[in-house]
């Protein structure tokens, strides 16, 4: 069977320049269907969707729709996709479409994939295939005859070892496209999902129940040694969450001599605890590492339920820049700051040294319990606005005034002269192409200037 995967072209507001990253969920639902014609699409390079598809005539269409402002852009997608064959099978998946499914109750929308997409997809077109009825099938919501209340709970993959190693893009320039800032050419690898952790603000806890599952330490090994980038993340949302088995691994890489540039995402307070477990990533050659500091007071971090404190993220900020990792910082801005809020986030960057830090407005995100909390205090329901850049609660300050704070935040660490260095950098080390390298560079500087942002945002 002759099936397209295809991965939507970002909504995002400038920051699809500074991070593009494979679409490694479409890469391990195309592993696990091996006895069919699978072709994946990252419409973000491809603009020749009709073309392909009045040529290659799939039968079945899956679209990825992980982050709320993906949604409009999936069912246009489904549109042109139905308008080209209206008999093409077209299916949605991944977070945002498993946690609402009710938002492709459209007519050009077939199916919903709710939860993890390996066996479901594998399950949905052997269905398709031999013209069985998939209303059964669990995890699979028929968007034309289902109902909501009645989709049959897919159970979560209990040993991720079982899952096939992810078929990656390979054609000539996709790969090229990959990059994190100027961490380039770069790749994906996924060694756990989930996390312990119930932070007030995050969805992914609620998308995986709680849980945290991992691959073993052979497994991580067998997957890096597929892997042909120089600089690797990790996609895991907790990467140090065992220590013990991070250890492992890492004397897996060394012994193996998987030697590349590798970031991981970790919590503080792991990092204060186990220096040890980032002495040994940095011999295999760990570059960086993202913490969600979120708030600077304590109470505050209270308040999100991040089961952590000011002291953990200052410390484990000082040890990894003394180490010489790079430390890529999160902050939640919170549509409540009024002027000593954002200045007392500005203090702790700049008493930190934080030159890439990131800032994102809290954001309710439809199927979480913080928008059930709060859905009768949203301003909107436009899910073009659920970017984490705009704000879809009311805020304290004036709105111009609130964004040209907001603005002024990035303004702090992305200097322009280290940005063009920087890029100059890549651009002589590691062929970034010089279109790239400006595009980059423009994007941060528009993040930083006020007067464009409220153009683009209001």
């Amino acid at each position: 069977m002759r099936i397209f995967l295809l991965m939507p072209e970002s909504s995002s507001i400038g920051f699809k320049n500074l991070i593009r990253a494979e679409p490694l969920g479409l890469e391990m639902v195309a592993a696990s269907l091996p006895e069919h014609d699978v072709t994946i699409l990252d419409l973000r390079f491809e603009d020749d969707l009709e073309a392909r598809l009045s040529r290659e005539r799939p039968s079945a269409c899956g679209i990825g729709c992980n982050y709320t402002i993906d949604c409009y852009p999936v069912l246009n997608l489904s549109k042109r996709i139905k308008q080209v064959d209206p008999e093409i099978f077209v299916f949605v998946g991944g977070h945002h479409a498993s946690m609402n499914p009710g938002d492709f109750k459209d007519k050009t929308v077939d199916a919903v994939v709710v939860g993890e997409g390996e066996v479901t997809v594998r399950d949905l077109i052997d269905a398709l295939e031999t013209g069985r009825d998939p209303s059964g099938i669990p995890g699979v919501f028929l968007t034309r005859t289902g109902e909501l209340d009645k989709i049959i709970p897919r159970s979560l993959i209990e040993d991720l070892d079982t899952l096939p190693l992810p078929r990656r893009i390979r054609k000539p320039g996709n790969r090229d496209g990959y990059h994190m800032g100027f961490q380039h050419p770069l790749a994906l690898v996924e060694t756990s999902r989930g996390c312990v952790f119930k932070c007030t603000f995050c969805s992914v806890w609620q998308f995986y129940k709680g849980t945290y599952r991992t691959k073993s330490p052979g497994r991580v090994v067998k997957e890096m040694k597929q892997v042909q980038e120089t600089f690797v993340l990790f996609v895991d949302d907790n990467f140090l969450l065992d220590v013990k088995r991070a250890m492992k691994i890492a004397e897996m890489f060394k012994a193996e001599g998987l030697k590349k540039f590798y970031t991981f995402q970790a919590r503080s307070d792991t990092v204060v605890r186990h220096p040890e477990v980032i002495e040994a990533w940095m011999e295999v050659g760990l570059k960086g590492v993202f913490m969600g500091v979120e708030k600077v007071d304590n109470d505050a971090l209270k308040h999100i339920d991040k089961n952590n404190s000011v002291e953990n993220n200052e410390r484990a900020i000082d040890f990894l820049q003394k180490m010489g990792i790079d430390v890529w910082t999160s902050f939640i801005v919170d549509p409540a700051f009024d002027h000593s809020d954002f200045e007392q986030l500005k203090m702790f960057i700049i008493k930190h040294r934080l030159k890439t830090p990131t800032f994102s407005v809290l954001t309710p995100l439809p199927g979480t319990r913080l928008f059930n909390k709060l859905r009768h205090q949203l301003t909107t329901t436009d899910y073009r606005l659920y970017d984490i850049a705009h704000t879809v609660l009311p805020t304290r300050l004036p709105l111009q005034e609130f964004y040209e704070e907001f603005c002024s935040l990035y303004s702090l660490p992305y200097s322009k002269i280290e940005l063009i260095w920087e890029g100059f950098q890549a651009w002589l080390t590691r062929g970034l192409s010089l279109r790239r390298l400006f595009g980059m560079i423009g994007a941060a500087r528009r993040l930083a200037e006020p007067e464009a942002y409220l153009k683009a945002h209001m």
